[in-house]
């Protein structure tokens, strides 16, 4: 029903637009008719939610083919940019009017520069009422991108009796640069930052930088649950937010309840024309996003900014009110510190031009529910937060979010084992996804579950068949420092040679981490058309034998799933005859709770990780003598170099 209402809501938002548009021309003057040495006014809030005004005269326009790259140049003063030291980050949209008629949104300005009327570049409003007729498709496409962003040469103007080049960058150039080149005005977006709650550590580290590929492997990743989804997977995780949109993470130090606007103020904050409100990532607990000015406010259409903030083209981000705590002043850029108030809606665009939402609608999203337990210490935490429905954004988000909850209930960074399960509820699945899965590590623990959770995510959100419309996902982590692991130290059976058909009777031995030996018992029946001298019997610790097996393929979106919450965990022992399976008939699933597969028997061992493989040649006899089997050139088998990364390698 709700993407049902989004869709009409769309279709009238498009077939009133004109009607609206037309009725708005009273409060908006067009860009044609701004003229140089023309005065008013903008609104912005500096600091809690009273909106304040500060003066703005226009030096010139900038006026270029189409309509994306036309600009205002102003200069801003008065009382509120000298509180504000200047064109502060989070000013980004505030409205600005001439003659008292709306002309755009202040979205960017000249940098470093020292004075009490610093220059600015106004986005035209007309070109921000463009992003109100995408409205009508975001509830049914939520592909996001990143567009080509127009930087470099936008024209000229006289300021002061001089000639001056305006130049669109995304980073202040050095300053050498930019005394070689004193008549060229560099502006930069007031370059909102992504501000930061909950998060401290490395995990906001990861946010911020992403995660070496050093760090993955030792944490196992090496041993995907999909080797084909493993590449993709690796890369996007490696790239932080920084890096990846050029966006800059700024840690406010608050948490839990200290980061959002019920604990400043119990008035309702109202959204209008030069308030502050939250584009969020993330909120609850672990709180990531920006703040910006609204610059254009109609019934329940929301925009400001004046520029993009990842960009992410089409998105669906939590759209708030919020309070500003104060404006920080810096040398570089100053900024507002702001905290986010209640949901009010979606952010469905994110575009060179601005963001722009809708007020009635609630965003999708993930909600991650979160238990963890130090049973050594005896302490157990609960951490709760959203993620917005954006893909490429959602495992990341949920990693750096479960890690920071892992390292502060453990308070240290060490060895450990640790189990963890989940369970993913979705729109689409019939019934709620569960793994449970169990790690060891010498060095670092924290790290591991989190990164096979947030692989899950991944492999599951970037499906080929369909999105799968996840609501909720449930975690319970329980971590020890004793690292229980086995390896499998050899396998041996009752007899050196069967008869087709008979029972192979094996014992494995495995090897504590500093312990004792255990050993495992079994058997597996060899099939009755087996027609060759001998075979392999083979047992392996974990989910598969190193990287040797191929990757699968499905059918459908069942297969996948059915296949993932088979995958055995790392707790899991494996005996099997080796390539037997292709050569006699097809087996069944059976109903009676037998191994799908006769030849290979999986089994979990408590709450110990496996690791390791060994293999045996079982002799068979034969009725009649077999031909001999012409000798193959041995292949130079690769250089074996030694592990680094304990319980993980083959």
């Amino acid at each position: 029903m709700r993407l049902i209402s989004i869709a009409i809501l769309g279709t009238l938002l498009l077939a009133s637009l004109g009607v609206r548009l037309a009725d708005a021309q009273s409060h908006i003057i067009p860009f044609s008719e701004i003229k140089p040495g023309m005065e008013g006014f903008g609104k912005t809030v500096i600091k809690g939610t009273e909106i304040q005004t500060f003066t703005v005269k226009v030096i010139n326009v900038i006026d270029n083919p189409g309509v994306l790259d036309d600009h205002i140049v102003v200069r801003v003063s008065g009382p509120t940019i000298r509180q504000a030291g200047g064109v502060a980050a989070g000013m980004s949209g505030s409205p600005i009017y001439i003659n008292n008629r709306l002309a755009g949104a202040l979205w960017g300005s000249w940098g470093f520069q020292v004075g009490a009327e610093p220059i600015a570049l106004v986005r035209p409003i007309e070109t921000m009422l463009a992003l109100i007729e995408p409205l009508k498709e975001k509830a049914h496409k939520r592909l996001g991108y990143v567009p080509d962003i127009p930087l470099g040469v936008i024209g000229s103007v006289e300021i002061d009796g001089q000639r001056k080049q305006i130049e669109v960058v995304s980073q202040m150039p050095s300053l050498s640069e930019r005394a070689h080149r004193p008549d060229t005005i560099f502006i930069q977006a007031a370059a909102t930052p992504l501000l930061v709650s909950g998060l401290e550590g490395r995990a906001l580290k990861y946010l911020k930088d992403g995660i070496s590929e050093r760090v993955m492997r030792a944490a196992g990743m090496r041993q995907a649950l999909l080797p084909f989804a493993q590449e993709e997977f690796v890369h996007e995780l490696s790239q932080g937010l920084e890096e990846r949109y050029s966006v800059r993470i700024q840690p406010t130090g608050l948490s839990g309840a200290a980061a959002h606007a019920s604990a400043y103020t119990n008035e309702p904050i109202e959204l209008q024309e030069g308030s502050p409100f939250g584009v969020m990532l993330t909120d609850g607990d672990v709180t990531i996003g920006a703040f910006g000015t609204v610059s254009y406010i109609e019934e329940n259409i929301v925009l400001g900014f004046g520029h993009w903030l990842l960009p992410a083209g089409e998105t669906e981000f939590f759209l708030t009110d919020a309070y500003i705590l104060d404006t920080v002043e810096s040398l570089e850029t100053p900024f507002k510190l702001g905290v986010p108030g209640i949901t009010r809606g979606a952010i469905f665009e994110d575009r060179w031009q601005g963001v722009g939402g809708v007020t009635t609608i609630e965003p999708r999203s993930l909600a991650v529910f979160l238990t963890v337990k130090d049973r050594d210490l005896g302490v157990t935490t609960q951490t709760r937060f959203r993620i917005a429905y954006y893909e490429s954004l959602m495992p990341l988000l949920l990693l750096v979010g479960v890690l920071d909850a892992v390292d502060r209930t453990l308070n240290r960074i060490g060895p450990g084992t640790m189990i963890a399960r989940y369970t993913l509820v979705a729109d689409e699945l019939n019934q709620p996804f569960t793994r449970t899965d169990v790690f060891a590590s010498l060095s670092d623990i924290a790290v591991t579950g989190p990164l096979r959770i947030a692989q899950t995510l991944f492999t599951l959100t970037r499906n080929e068949f369909r999105d799968l419309g996840f609501a909720q996902i449930d975690i319970e982590i329980d971590v020890q420092r004793a690292v229980r692991a086995l390896r499998v130290k050899s396998i041996k059976a009752d007899k050196e040679s069967y008869e087709p058909g008979e029972s192979v009777h094996y014992t494995v031995t495995l090897q504590a981490y500093r312990g004792k030996e255990r050993t495992v018992a079994g058997e597996l029946k060899l099939p009755k058309e087996l027609d060759r001298s001998s075979v392999t019997l083979v047992a392996f610790g974990g989910p598969r034998r190193s990287d040797r097996e191929e990757a699968p393929e499905f059918d459908s979106l069942d297969d996948l799933i059915d296949f993932l919450q088979k995958i055995p965990s790392n707790n899991s022992l494996t005996v099997e005859f080796l390539d037997i399976s292709d050569e006699m008939p097809k087996y069944k699933e059976q109903e009676d709770g037998k191994p799908e597969n006769p030849y290979k028997y999986t089994q979990t061992l408590d709450e110990t990780i496996v690791y390791g493989e060994k293999t045996l040649e079982i002799k068979i006899k034969t009725e009649k003598p077999q031909e001999p089997t012409p000798e193959k050139p041995e292949e130079p088998k690769p250089e074996k170099k030694p592990c680094k990364f304990p319980f993980y390698c083959p």
